[in-house]
């Protein structure tokens, strides 16, 4: 199988060299799509250099579905590979390691994960149910470091009118559709920019991500005592920058929780379809690999 990389870029300069020679580091070929929307600090520049190919997507226009999508129409791979462009993979058999899951005819899609959805460590693949959906939709696709089967791609693209969360109301689709979607915690790679984030900007990311869910009828409108239990519980890989007895009191934990419960009481937009109509529960589905 062959493979093509999309890598979204905005002003990354700082970071985008070290993603894109580690793309060009893999123990396989790897095509690199760039669609840039609007940089002015040299990362165009640098781009040119490494990929095969720079897309230039207008500010104005850009949502992350939307880039996605213009990169995945510009690729000549069986299997697309999105990656954020400050995230670089730490293994150079990253891509080669996400192939090998593509053997199986019913997989669409592959991720990293390190915990289940009930918060159990993984030590092998999982393959995500719709069940995993209902039980934690915060969990599940990020295309911060992502793959999918160029195939699904057509006939599943993904949405262009969603502020955040193009990426896991995509899996809910694939996942009706009948395809499997695997989550390896060999396929890891770091996003240390989410760690070194301000807490206004971690504020913001979480309250775009949780508006957006909640739109997709995902979570639902959460109450202070909801704020409350959330606080009291802490996740056993949450990151933290103070001990684990100061964990549940980090500013950046609050900034974290603050976001999800400003941002999923709303006011948000509707999205149609929510995720009851993509996701029926007792839904009869078929079999994407068929």
């Amino acid at each position: 199988m062959q493979a093509s990389a999309i890598v979204r870029a905005r002003d990354r300069a700082h970071t985008i060299e070290a993603t894109l020679q580690a793309l060009r580091s893999q123990t396989v070929p790897v095509e690199i799509i760039v669609v840039d929307s609007g940089s002015t600090d040299g990362t165009v520049e640098i781009a040119q250099r490494y990929a095969d190919l720079v897309v230039h997507l207008p500010q104005s226009e850009f949502t992350y579905g939307g880039a996605l999508n213009v990169g995945a129409a510009a690729a000549s791979g069986d299997v697309h590979f999105a990656l954020s462009a400050h995230c670089a993979p730490a293994y150079d058999d990253w891509v080669e390691r996400s192939i090998s899951h593509y053997t199986d005819p019913a997989v669409a899609g592959t991720n990293q994960a390190r915990r289940a959805p009930s918060g159990q460590l993984l030590r092998s693949p999982y393959a995500q149910v719709p069940e995993d959906v209902r039980l934690d939709p915060y969990w599940g696709f990020s295309n911060h470091a992502s793959s999918w089967r160029a195939e699904v791609w057509r006939q599943i693209p993904f949405r262009e009118d969603l502020e955040a969360c193009e990426d896991k109301e995509w899996s809910w689709r694939v996942l009706a559709a009948g395809w499997k979607i695997l989550y390896d915690p060999l396929l890891h790679v770091p996003a240390a920019h989410r760690h070194m984030e301000s807490l206004s900007v971690m504020w913001a990311r979480h309250r775009k991500e949780s508006s957006a869910l909640a739109a997709l009828g995902a979570v639902p409108r959460p109450g202070v005592g909801e704020l409350v239990h959330a606080l009291r519980t802490t996740q056993p890989d949450e990151p933290s920058r103070l001990p684990d007895w100061l964990r549940g009191c980090s500013p950046w934990r609050l900034a974290k929780l603050g976001g999800d419960f400003v941002g999923a009481r709303g006011p948000h937009g509707t999205a149609h379809p929510t995720l009851d109509e993509t996701l029926p529960v007792g839904g009869v589905v078929r079999n994407g690999a068929g």
